[in-house]
């Protein structure tokens, strides 16, 4: 610790008196780390140099030659633990920037660290000496993690498969009375079958795939010119002609824009299309089949939201363990001992140190701890710092204007709302890039104003602005802006800390 930020002697603590609970004595230690950062306040003054400290609602005795005050609040640091545990008054801000500083990084690392969890929980099941309440709190995360990733396997598979098919259904345009078109159409169906599997693919269209896949693998080439049967539901309701054909394939070209494969198989089929003389009899299913593909594309290029609702997300939070020591300190042990942070240091113990589960483990705690010390230091502006280490964010968290709903609160004392009104939500996706969200909540209503990194994106994201009325369910969107200006979130945390800036942006429109 530099010396230069000590601002008065250390405190040394006293052993903890008995506290009543369920009716017994208890004793239990009030549990600090190296280093912590904690607030306090002077409840009372009990002796010559003796001291009664309000640590997060615990009190406890002190011991300090420093002239204290009651009502005084003191920022503290863990100086040292034994043999006996001392505390020193610092400037909260200067020793937690220096804090942050050191474990910035790992905010944007949270997309590689929490994976690990998975691994960990794996691990920590062959343990016999690891608690139960440890092996299933890492295995909750662990879950909760797999829930959150976006699959990305299952669309680019999807798309390979519309490659294949669209390649097939040229082969088959460009050869229409080749002995080997029913291999070709055996090809086609062995393709829809595997189609129809795969995750993201909806129930019906997954079903449409597989009564096309049976259409197909009945096909050969001894089959008459007359037509092929095909069985029920597999037909479209109205007749396909070859115009309507020619225009799916254009939306599907339009959907893989990006595919430059799918591009240059379409400009090939749409002029064999355009080609009666060259239609194979069998014209039918294929028609069928650039249907489907259709659908398969459109639905793939819709984006598929992620089922986490606010109360798993609530819950998520609550046990990471930010709140770990002051829970032990209240003697609420029991919810202490299911947070993620006490799971991994309970872990750790179980490993030497260098291992690979311990390196991630530790990784994991230290990211828990940067976002306990920027609780501390962004309380000192008025805000509530939430962290949203979730496997599908670069970066990402929360800032809760405590300041301004206290002042609502104040001037409107019949108001029914007890939330803050102002949020800054910060993140970084994958594609999308930076983006910020600033919340306005009032009188039932939100103001929204979306920063993006560039005007493209904010182009992008006011396009889903109908959208927003829908996902909004307990108040009614009054305005909603898309602007460019949206910086890293790290960059823009920092930003803050070092300037102190108080107060949030107004996003009244």
């Amino acid at each position: 610790m530099d010396p230069t930020n000590i601002t008065t002697p250390i405190l040394r603590i006293q052993p903890l008196s008995p506290y009543q609970s369920g009716g017994q004595q208890q004793r239990t230690p009030f549990s600090f780390t190296q280093g912590q950062l904690l607030q306090g306040i002077i409840s009372a003054k009990s002796g010559t140099n003796q001291f009664t400290i309000d640590i997060g609602g615990r009190q406890v005795l002190a011991e300090s030659t420093a002239q204290l005050q009651v009502g005084q609040k003191l920022n503290l640091q863990v100086a040292t633990l034994s043999p006996q545990v001392e505390l020193q008054i610092v400037s909260s801000s200067t020793t937690a920037n220096r804090m942050i500083g050191n474990a910035i990084h790992l905010i944007g690392q949270q997309a590689d660290i929490f994976p690990g969890l998975t691994d960990l929980a794996e691990k920590s099941a062959q343990l016999p000496q690891l608690s139960s309440h440890s092996k299933e709190t890492l295995q909750a995360y662990a879950d909760s993690i797999t829930n959150q990733t976006l699959d990305t396997t299952a669309p680019k598979l999807q798309a390979q498969l519309s490659e294949q098919l669209l390649s097939k259904t040229l082969e088959a345009f460009a050869a229409p009375q080749s002995l080997d078109i029913g291999t070709i159409y055996e090809e086609i169906g062995n393709l829809l079958q595997q189609l129809s599997q795969t995750a993201a693919l909806p129930a019906q269209t997954a079903q449409q795939a597989t009564t096309l896949a049976a259409v197909f693998t009945q096909i050969n080439a001894l089959q008459s010119s007359a037509g092929i049967p095909l069985p029920a539901g597999a037909a479209s309701p109205a007749l396909i002609t070859t115009e309507d054909t020619v225009h799916l394939l254009d939306q599907i070209g339009k959907l893989s824009q990006d595919n430059p494969q799918i591009q240059n198989l379409i400009s090939r089929l749409i002029p064999l299309l355009q080609e009666d003389s060259v239609l194979p009899a069998t014209m039918d299913p294929l028609q069928q089949l650039i249907t489907l593909l259709a659908k398969v594309n459109s639905e793939q290029a819709q984006p598929q939201p992620l089922q986490l609702d606010g109360k798993q997300l609530q819950k998520f939070v609550d046990r990471l363990g930010i709140n770990m020591e002051q829970l032990l300190a209240d003697g609420n042990s029991e919810k202490a001992v299911q947070t993620l942070k006490f799971a991994l240091l309970e872990l750790s113990q179980q490993f030497s140190a260098g291992n690979k589960n311990t390196v991630q483990a530790d990784q994991i705690v230290k990211s828990i701890e940067l976002y306990q010390t920027l609780q501390i230091r962004l309380a000192s502006e008025s805000l509530s710092f939430v962290p949203l280490p979730l496997s599908f964010l670069n970066q990402g968290y929360l800032l809760i204007d405590t300041d301004h709903s206290k002042q609502e609160s104040e001037n409107n004392p019949g108001q029914s709302e007890k939330t803050p009104q102002r949020y800054e939500l910060h993140l970084q996706l994958e594609g999308l890039g930076n983006l910020q969200i600033d919340i306005r909540q009032k009188d039932g209503g939100v103001t929204l104003k979306f920063l993006t990194e560039d005007t493209e994106r904010a182009k992008f994201i006011a396009g889903f602005r109908n959208e927003l009325e829908q996902w909004l369910t307990s108040a009614s969107l009054q305005s909603a802006q898309f602007v460019a200006g949206a910086k890293e979130p790290v960059k823009s945390l920092l930003e803050r800390i070092i300037s102190g800036a108080t107060g949030m942006v107004d996003t009244k429109a």
